[in-house]
């Protein structure tokens, strides 16, 4: 694993980036969020385009997104029924039209302003991965709890070769051939998706840059403690899948 570099300042290339929100009951956040793009749009001119995978919301989410679509070069997709973060990231990729792709979590806990540091580090690599542990990262709001069970859920990655990677962060990025490669037979619709995309492309062989960002700790958070447990207790029997496949 390497680092990205300090420097945001970004390389002329013919790089289009799609910027994937996937989205389940996220009428509160989304909209803040969404409004944030807009102000860093105004100054930067990485995205070229949005795409939002609402997974089968019962709530405002998809009308939000919609009426957004004045202010950027957005589209919205839709599950009719809730699929899996995994699969709604998955819908976002197969839709892409950039050669680079990456998901960000529609609560902005990751902020959009860490978009330069993600495209900065693509230039270099097939992967990179935003990571809220390693030196250099910023997080907010953390509670003592969730720093715990982070931090066990962090050792026992390392069982798994994963150690390094900041596996539930949901700010991700691929070429997008990389991207459809390792999504195109995925197992895992849900949380563990990372999981296995980041797991399958360790042993492919596939260059990966980890990165510190700034985060913060956002209200309603869908992952909590005990999500994240059952969700640990399930990786063994899904790395044996994986390696059967």
């Amino acid at each position: 694993m390497t680092h990205a570099p300090k420097s945001h300042q970004l390389p002329a290339t013919n790089y289009q980036l799609t910027l994937i929100i996937p989205a389940y009951n996220e009428e509160q956040r989304l909209r803040p969020f969404l409004e944030s793009i807009v102000e860093f749009n105004q100054t930067n001119q990485l995205i070229s385009e949005i795409i939002i995978v609402d997974d089968g919301s019962s709530d405002q989410t998809a009308a939000i997104a919609q009426a957004f679509r004045s202010r950027l070069p957005l589209r919205v997709l839709r599950h009719h029924h809730n699929r899996g973060k995994g699969a709604a990231v998955r819908t976002g990729i197969k839709a892409a039209r950039g050669n680079l792709v990456v998901f960000i979590d529609a609560d902005g806990a990751t902020p959009i302003t860490e978009l330069p540091k993600m495209y900065t580090a693509l230039q270099r690599s097939d992967i990179a991965i935003g990571n809220r542990w390693i030196k250099g990262a910023v997080t907010e709001r953390h509670s003592a709890l969730r720093k715990l069970s982070g931090y066990i859920y962090r050792s026992y990655m390392k069982l798994f070769g994963l150690g390094a990677i900041d596996t539930m962060c949901g700010f991700k990025g691929y070429k997008k051939h990389v991207a459809r490669a390792l999504f195109a037979d995925l197992i895992e619709d849900r949380w563990l998706f990372d999981t296995e995309i980041a797991y399958k492309a360790i042993r492919r062989g596939y260059k990966i840059i980890n990165f510190p960002i700034h985060w913060e700790s956002k209200d309603g958070s869908k992952l909590d403690t005990k999500t994240l447990i059952i969700s640990a207790l399930q990786i063994w029997p899904l790395i044996r899948k994986i390696n059967k496949k």
